[in-house]
């Protein structure tokens, strides 16, 4: 549950949004998502309301349980849901992703971070102006994680409004152009990592005291 919280992503910005577990994190993504929807205020995605065929169609989303297609295999996943974007397989991502070394084997026989780099493909080749990205980095090695880095630098540049939830404090603070911090539903912080006085860890911690 979130209250009382507010705040935007602009086009060409990474905001980290960031807590403890059980902060809100995930429960503010599936509201702008269009997964859940709040008691009260407003969401807008790209100007859409949040489930609606328009907001869909401007975002990728990465859910912390994807819910990918168990007996489909690699190959067959990203052409699902590339046609279902209406675009073609982004196979440079899927390289970079290293998906190509594994595309004719079946979803449900993937390791943890093989899934994990396939769910972020899913994502990513939509093409998509907004991405709403839960715990991106979980069960990535330390080159994946240094690869999706460079991925989302790019899609940054390109002029993507890119939202990141989560717990790893340096990742927020190299990658996260803004930081939006929450503790049991409610924002106690945000602003640029190097202009909040005091260290993302302090300020998390401040918000649990």
């Amino acid at each position: 549950m979130v209250d009382g919280v507010s705040f935007t992503v602009a086009a060409g910005e990474i905001v980290g949004l960031i807590g403890l577990n059980g902060a809100g994190k995930t429960s503010l993504i599936d509201c702008i998502a269009g997964l859940a929807r709040p008691d009260a205020g407003a969401v807008t995605v790209a100007g859409q309301q949040p489930g609606s065929v328009a907001a869909r169609r401007a975002t990728g989303v990465l859910l912390q349980q994807p819910g990918l297609p168990a007996r489909l295999t690699v190959a067959e996943t990203l052409a699902l849901f590339a046609g279902l974007h209406g675009v073609g397989v982004d196979e440079r991502l899927a390289a970079a992703l290293g998906l190509d070394a594994f595309s004719d084997r079946r979803v449900d026989r993937l390791s943890g971070g093989q899934a994990q780099r396939l769910a972020l493909a899913l994502a990513l080749q939509s093409g998509a102006p907004a991405l709403l990205l839960d715990e991106p980095a979980t069960a990535l090695d330390p080159l994946m994680r240094r690869d999706l880095a460079a991925l989302l630098g790019q899609r940054r540049a390109a002029g993507a409004a890119i939202l990141l939830a989560t717990h790893d404090l340096a990742e927020a603070a190299s990658l996260c152009d803004r930081v939006v911090v929450l503790h049991h539903g409610q924002l106690v912080a945000q602003g640029r990592p190097g202009d909040l006085g005091a260290s993302l860890t302090d300020i998390v911690l401040a918000g649990a005291a």
